[in-house]
């Protein structure tokens, strides 16, 4: 009877569709990057969802010990409010919007990623032009840093991630949105 029953549950979970594993905290950093970076870029405004995501600027001192070389640009801490994602926002003099990932899913990361590069394509009706993947090795394992040009109003953009593995660093992901050349 218990050989049979568990036949039948077998059988059963196995005809079901996989369900894609899925990290909240991916999503909530892809969507904080749309927010606050790309949305630059394609003409909507930059603001993020404040039931979703906490926003504080980072003082002045806190970052330049956090990030010397910025020369006095703002620093925005940004946390998931339900998904404890956290990230570090800047926008740099030349036009780079940057969100440095503390922890998440390197898989669910690339994936979202990708599916934002797909809604901002849709938006823009543009064809996204990938670039071939970098990949370098550290401590052992592959950083992936995959990018994305797009064709906007505005002039070409492109919207590039950098992934690890583990969450070994301070920051284990960077996204970035720029105007290129």
């Amino acid at each position: 009877m218990m050989n049979a029953l568990f036949f039948v549950l077998a059988t059963a979970i196995g005809t079901q569709p996989v369900q894609a594993t899925t990290d909240v905290r991916s999503n909530d950093a892809v969507l904080a990057f749309d927010d606050l970076c790309v949305s630059l870029f394609i003409g909507k405004e930059a603001k993020a969802d404040p039931a979703r995501f906490s926003v504080a600027k980072i003082s002045d001192g806190t970052a330049r010990k956090i990030k010397p070389n910025l020369n006095g640009q703002t620093l925005w801490d940004v946390s998931g409010t339900q998904s404890d994602v956290h990230l570090l926002v800047h926008y740099e003099p030349a036009g780079l919007c940057v969100v440095e990932v503390a922890e998440a899913d390197e898989k669910a990361m690339r994936v979202e990623f990708e599916r934002l590069v797909q809604q901002v394509s849709s938006f823009l009706d543009a064809t996204p032009q990938r670039q071939a993947d970098k990949r370098n090795r550290v401590d052992g394992k592959d950083a992936t840093s995959s990018a994305w040009r797009l064709k906007s109003p505005k002039g070409d953009i492109m919207l590039a991630v950098t992934t690890y593995p583990d969450p070994k660093f301070m920051i284990q992901h960077l996204m970035t949105a720029s105007y290129v050349q």
